[in-house]
């Protein structure tokens, strides 16, 4: 288990997760976006760099929820 900070708008909760937590578990929690409102549309960054959702989020970690912009097909 680890800590981890997460924020979203002016909104942020620390919480426990376990060790292999990544960014697309994150993105894809339920529990996470009612906690602070985001939707799916959204790219996870720490310390300003978009990270891939497949990647472990480090133990300490700092991570803010960003609305992705919208493209055309």
């Amino acid at each position: 288990m680890k800590n981890i900070t997460f924020k979203y708008g002016v909104d942020s909760i620390t919480k426990q997760v376990e060790d292999g937590f990544t960014f697309g578990d994150l993105q894809e929690s339920d529990s996470f976006q009612a906690a602070l409102g985001f939707g799916d549309a959204t790219k996870a960054l720490v310390e300003g760099i978009e990270q891939d959702r497949g990647t472990v989020i480090p133990a300490g970690a700092t991570v803010r929820l960003e609305t992705a912009a919208k493209t055309k097909a």
